[in-house]
């Protein structure tokens, strides 16, 4: 019986290699995200503390520092705003990239399975007419 070849394992190979780097990657993406939403986060919290501070009864200079500590804050989280958006595209098209790898990796897999039932199938056709041989082979023949 012939061993089953898969001829396109090489493409196969190489495909199920690039999803596992694109899953890789997508992973990274995704650190990097929650990252930049903790930072985005941090930085809400803390104007809100402040605002609650800004509550008090302060000297005129002391509120000059707080406007200008809340404008600054408000400067970083206008920055990281726009980090986060950032990231959530890079994560969302790492994500669309590895989704379309595995489906051609997926393919793939799919068409070799189908290529080895159906080696199975003739191999399994030819031992048949091979043992219908030998059985015509060894009857005993009319003399």
């Amino acid at each position: 019986m012939k061993r089953f070849r898969f001829r396109l394992q090489r493409i196969l190979d190489i495909r199920e290699q690039i999803r596992d780097e694109l899953r890789q990657e997508l992973v990274r993406k995704n650190q990097i995200r929650d990252h930049e939403l903790s930072v985005l986060e941090d930085l809400e919290q803390e104007s809100l503390r402040v605002m609650i501070q800004e509550g008090g009864t302060y000297s005129a200079s002391e509120l000059v520092m707080f406007g200008d500590y809340r404008l600054r804050l408000k400067l970083r989280i206008e920055e990281q705003q726009l980090k986060v958006a950032a990231a959530i595209k890079d994560a969302d098209e790492a994500k669309e990239r590895y989704v379309e790898a595995s489906k051609e990796a997926k393919a793939l897999e799919m068409l070799k399975q189908k290529r080895k039932a159906e080696h199975d199938e003739h191999s399994l056709r030819e031992e048949g007419a091979q043992l219908d041989e030998f059985g015509i082979q060894r009857a005993p023949r009319p003399s």
